[in-house]
């Protein structure tokens, strides 16, 4: 199989995890938010600093996976592991 085609298909399926994995902390974040109800100011701070970490995590996805180079493919694996998060594992954690 072409190398290229090879690493295009690991940096899609690390960018899905990374999807994931950022809406799966998101779902935890947003649970603690309502179990702790924070006034508008900590929410705001909190909100910061949750996509500050998301932001970074993400970047060390990418970074893992394409050596920092952002694609297309990737943008579009990242968008489709959240959707697919929230499709289909998100009800499921949520009624628990």
């Amino acid at each position: 199989m072409n190398p290229l085609i090879l690493d295009q298909s690991f940096e899609f399926v690390i960018m899905l995890a990374a999807g994931m994995t950022i809406m799966i902390f998101h779902d935890l974040y947003l649970k603690l938010k309502i179990k702790f109800q924070p006034s508008k100011k900590t929410s705001f701070i909190q909100d910061v600093l949750f996509w500050l970490f998301a932001a970074l995590l993400t970047c060390s996805f990418l970074y893992y996976s394409s050596f920092g180079r952002l694609s297309f493919h990737a943008l579009l694996a990242f968008g489709a592991g959240a959707v697919l998060w929230k499709k289909f594992f998100c009800a499921t954690i949520n009624n628990r």
